[in-house]
């Protein structure tokens, strides 16, 4: 991928992530439809048919991820790439290290092409799809490691960023009126009770015309900052 790496963070109370069970749960959300094709590993892939892409079947999708198990030397963690069939590339994993925290990485120029709006909501959907299916206790983003400070593990909200998702338990905590009332360009109530606040239409190319709403929710939320724009 060119550009910068941009990423969105998933912290998790525990360490459900170790469990398969619920990834390939998600693979199998990501790959519904035949939007997204998850990438064969390099090196650890001659157990799966074709040349580039995994095929969308629940065996070679968990063969997939025991390949990304397998190629974590290679890669710092356990990594699955995945494209849709516009050429939008992600990926997602964590690393062994901290297993309570899930990364969706992508490079700044899926936000940054031509394609801007509908790239943002293929990044959007599949956000939806990691919090409704591992159920993270917070997500921030979009994170990253060349311009931020790095984010504790667990740490209880500082900031409003581009992307704000909050568990059934950080609702009640900040209360469901109130979070609703904050002036976010988008908001997505989860099955759960959780929810979902996206800040602008884009954070690359849209953000600093939010810039107010991004400071007007922080300020509502008692939050001492506002991390824009990547």
């Amino acid at each position: 991928m060119g550009g910068q790496n941009e990423y969105i963070l998933f912290d998790f109370p525990d360490g459900r992530l170790t469990d398969s069970a619920p990834i390939l749960d998600l693979m199998g959300k990501i790959a519904h439809d035949d939007r997204f094709r998850f990438l064969k590993k390099a090196i650890v892939c001659d157990d799966s048919p074709g040349d580039l892409y995994v095929p969308n079947t629940p065996e070679t999708l968990a063969g997939a991820w025991k390949n990304a198990q397998r190629a974590l030397v290679r890669y710092g963690g356990y990594w699955m790439e995945f494209e849709d069939t516009e050429g939008v590339k992600l990926s997602f994993g964590y690393t062994p290290q901290e297993p309570r925290r899930f990364f969706l990485q992508m490079s700044s120029s899926v936000l940054n092409n031509r394609k801007q709006p509908e790239n943002a909501r293929a990044v959007a959907s599949v956000i939806q799809k990691i919090y409704n299916t591992l159920h993270p206790h917070y997500g921030c983003g979009l994170f990253s490691y060349e311009n931020h400070d790095s984010v504790e593990v667990c740490a209880p909200p500082f900031a409003i960023w581009d992307f704000n998702l909050f568990s059934p338990a950080l609702v009640e905590q900040y209360g469901r009126d109130r979070l609703l009332a904050l002036p976010a360009w988008r908001k997505v109530e989860f099955p759960d009770g959780g929810l979902m606040l996206e800040m602008s239409p884009n954070p690359l190319t849209e953000s600093l015309a939010y810039r107010d709403k991004y400071r007007e929710a922080a300020n509502a939320l008692g939050l001492d900052r506002i991390i824009m724009g990547g």
